[in-house]
């Protein structure tokens, strides 16, 4: 049953604030990325694990805070969730060494993937159901607007102050919204349970054989997998093949960001013409393929490295969305696992990727349009035309 009394004012973008957190421990670390390589004395490849390893962590923290809410409570996992955030995060900028750096943004990435997952069900808890949609929406806007921002903020402090300071600034606000969540947030978890919970792996199992999940789900993996190892490699190419100090790389990453926030922007018009699914899978191919070509075609021009790298940011907007909507309606009454279920298998795949990426394939133009060929293609296939039950495409 969904809670009475109206939630605080604010709450969702405290909410938002909250959701948010997760993707800012990454996105405003990217255009450091060469820096915190050269001050931690590592090559880019290993400097790279800095994304690699929180992106482990969202996906493990994702499958386990979920479960947990369910059972002692949504608002003492999200406090410790954010508490846990906090100290890694200011542990982070005293790490001495790249393994400490490391330990201490896994347990980031633990923290903050309780954040996401309990912000979106604090959502449907707190408000009605034909208001909650649009309440999601917003928080989506703010999670998708502040990694487009983020990278040319941190590209700017790292230069005035340096990367650690980045991760003093991630502290204060994990603080700050773990302050405003203790004083205005109610617990919800006992107005909405149903009592009885089911067991997580027959869940699993229905999901894990029902293709409308499936497809969909491999689709998101390639194109997340795709966006990722271009923001741990592509931060190199511009530094070292381009000679872009920090903030300039920022500015570069924010037409990627920007043009996902367009592509979210056209999921409904294309829908009501074509698949956005499949015509975002589609634009996230032909963006690898464009740059393969300028690569085996010696166009080494900044235009040229940024232009099917807009592409691709442009594609992962309209699929992602479009992807999550069939994910969590692909079997009725498992809605949260299946979300939950999706967005570890994103993450840890992404993860995977980004590591096989760096230990394998030297940081160039040409390794990194083969790596992203193969994600997006793979991505691409899974939800190529097929024939679909009608009432799959009808709830699209």
């Amino acid at each position: 049953m969904k809670v009475v009394t109206a939630p605080a004012k604010g709450t969702i973008l405290l909410l938002a604030l909250i959701a948010a957190l997760s993707s800012l421990a990454t996105q405003l670390l990217v255009p450091a990325l060469p820096l915190m390589a050269r001050d931690l004395r590592s090559g880019a490849d290993d400097a790279q694990l800095i994304v690699s390893v929180y992106l482990v962590g969202v996906g493990t923290g994702q499958l386990l805070a979920g479960p947990i809410a369910d059972r002692i409570g949504r608002k003492p996992v999200l406090l410790a969730g954010l508490a846990i955030y906090c100290l890694a995060s200011l542990g982070a900028s005293l790490a001495p060494s790249l393994p400490l750096l490391l330990v201490a943004r896994l347990l980031q990435a633990l923290g903050g993937a309780a954040g996401v997952i309990i912000s979106r069900v604090l959502v449907g808890d707190l408000y009605a159901s034909e208001e909650a949609a649009a309440k999601q929406a917003t928080l989506m806007s703010v999670v998708l607007i502040s990694p487009a921002l983020a990278p040319v903020i941190g590209g700017y402090l790292s230069e005035l102050a340096g990367w650690r300071n980045l991760f003093g600034m991630l502290a204060v606000t994990g603080l700050a919204a773990a302050y405003f969540s203790a004083r205005t947030l109610p617990e919800t978890r006992l107005r909405s349970a149903t009592g009885q919970h089911p067991s997580l792996r027959s869940g699993f199992v229905r999901l894990a054989v029902n293709p409308a999940f499936v497809r969909p789900s491999i689709m998101i993996i390639g194109s997340t997998s795709a966006l990722y190892m271009y923001l741990s490699s592509g931060s190199f190419l511009l530094a070292d093949d381009y000679g872009m100090r920090p903030r300039e790389v920022g500015f570069c990453m924010l037409l990627v960001a920007g043009s996902s926030i367009v592509g979210t922007l056209l999921v409904s018009t294309i829908n009501r013409r074509r698949d956005a699914v499949v015509v975002g899978a589609l634009l996230c191919c032909a963006s690898a393929l464009v740059m393969l070509l300028i690569a085996l075609l010696h166009w080494a021009n900044l235009p040229c490295l940024l232009a099917p790298t807009v592409l691709l940011g442009l594609g992962a907007g309209i699929s992602g969305p479009a992807g999550i909507a069939r994910v969590i309606a692909a079997e009725k009454g498992l809605e949260g696992t299946a979300t939950s279920l999706s967005g570890a298998t994103q993450m840890l795949t992404a993860a995977l990727a980004t590591v096989i990426l760096g230990r394998f394939a030297p940081v160039g133009q040409t390794g990194l349009a083969v790596a992203l060929l193969i994600a997006t293609g793979i991505g691409a296939a899974a939800v190529w035309p097929r024939k679909l039950p009608a009432q799959l495409r009808n709830r699209h």
